[in-house]
């Protein structure tokens, strides 16, 4: 451990040149907005550039620094230099996904889609685990139920209130979650007529006129408070038209209807099992659907969840500087270059995600540049406690640290700027890298 308070003041001003670019790309975020497309050429461009500062500022030149000061083997070397990559790989692994799961995965936008989609499929659960309960429902093929929950609207009825009346346009069909339906031929507000059908939980009414556009030939009464779920005949024609496997389902649904086939239940599949291949086959997020579960889930604990993982992002870079800041003339700028040119996409497009999750401007410029705030101090305390340490510790701490931020880049970096920019990205990842490799070589 060493004090300088020149050499310390140098690190702290290298950390946040390097974390200055969170900030600028948080203001191109909020009042600029690029395209998706370039920011993710830029993000590949500093992915490329950042694997390459990690290879040889960080793996090579330390297992180098072990070989010439600590008298190791290269394969003594190699050995600290991958212990400490793979422990800091399993450090961010762990902690991303203990705060991924209390909202922090909002930070970015690749990350915020897998997120809300799984919230979306928490909630989709819900409502399937009662239409599982539905032997119609049941039959319909379960990789068909997502378009379906997107038209199914809960319903509640009182004693006595009449869903739909006989001779009424057939423009829904119902399932019943809870409580019991009666079915009238004939004026059900007479004592002496007795009800076509009792229907209760699990059961369905309502498909034949929405099937054959004929008015209603009956009509359902509540005999008791029920909670049905209502899919309208606009919504289900529209899934006819998009789902030919839906159709012939729905088809042979009203096939067994008409025949009054007892047995037409059987293999119907499990209501469990229908149930778990239905919510594995939410695979996609509308644009509202996105929107609202964005401003739903950004609720009170996800600011510090999303400042924590911006942190578990930044601070082992600021580490790094700091601990390899001993002087101006000595200090090689690749990484911090690299490490510059990735903060500024990744700012960018986690403002523009924070934004439609509904935080304010101020708290968003608030929590980047408290960010930077802790950088500086990281690298600060990288420069006091490891700028002298022993070449063992100096090389372990900067190859966990690297593991961190390797594992940053392949979980979010790269899968993010694949999904907006497409092949081209595979060119710019290049491009960094050997801008790197120049700036290292020269």
């Amino acid at each position: 451990m060493s004090f300088d308070p020149q050499t310390v003041l140098g690190a702290v001003f290298l950390a946040l040149l390097a974390m200055a670019s969170l900030l600028i790309g948080v203001l191109i975020g909020l009042f600029f907005r690029p395209s998706r497309r370039s920011n993710a050429i830029i993000m590949a461009f500093g992915t490329g550039a950042l694997i390459q500062a990690l290879a040889l500022e960080l793996a090579f030149e330390g297992a180098e620094r072990l070989v010439h000061h600590a008298q190791l083997t290269g394969v003594q070397s190699w050995f600290w230099v991958a212990v400490g990559f793979i422990a800091g790989g399993v450090m961010y692994y762990l902690g991303n996904r203990v705060l991924e799961q209390r909202g922090a995965a909002l930070r970015h936008p690749a990350m915020a889609k897998l997120y809300l989609l799984n919230k979306k499929r928490e909630e989709s659960a819900a409502i399937l685990s009662r239409l599982s309960k539905i032997e119609l429902v049941r039959s319909l093929p379960p990789e068909e139920m997502e378009e379906v929950l997107l038209c199914v609207q809960p319903v509640q009825v009182r004693k006595g209130e009449a869903v739909f009346r006989r001779g009424d346009k057939g423009d829904a069909l119902y399932f019943i979650d809870d409580g019991r339906i009666d079915i009238f031929v004939n004026d059900e507000r007479d004592e002496k007529v007795t009800p076509l059908a009792h229907l209760g939980p699990g059961q369905s009414f309502g498909e034949m006129a929405l099937l054959t556009g004929e008015p209603r030939s009956a009509s359902a009464i509540a005999a008791t408070d029920a909670s049905l779920l209502k899919i309208d005949k606009v919504h289900f024609d529209e899934l006819l038209e998009r789902s030919p496997n839906l159709r012939l389902a729905v088809e042979e649904l009203n096939s067994q209807r008409l025949l009054q086939n007892v047995e037409a239940t059987q293999g119907r599949m499990d209501a469990d099992v229908w149930q778990k291949a239905a919510v594995a086959n939410i695979q996609r997020l509308t644009k509202g659907e996105e929107t609202r579960l964005m401003k739903k889930h950004a609720e009170s604990g996800v600011p510090l969840a999303i400042f924590l993982g911006a942190l578990l992002d930044g601070i082992p870079e600021s580490v790094v500087i700091g601990s390899n800041f001993v002087s101006f003339e000595t200090f090689r700028f690749t990484f911090l270059a690299a490490v510059f040119l990735s903060n500024l996409p990744e700012a960018i497009a986690s403002a523009v995600g924070m934004k439609q999750a509904g935080f304010s401007k101020l708290k968003i410029f608030s929590l980047w540049g408290t960010l930077v705030a802790a950088g500086a101090v990281a690298a600060a305390f990288g420069n006091v406690f490891l700028a002298n340490a022993p070449a063992t510790a100096l090389t372990l701490v900067g190859a966990i640290a690297g593991g961190g931020i390797l594992a940053m880049v392949a979980s979010v970096m790269m899968p993010e700027a694949y999904e907006d920019g497409g092949p081209p990205v595979g060119l710019a990842t290049i491009a960094g890298f050997l801008f790197a490799f120049l700036f290292t070589f020269l």
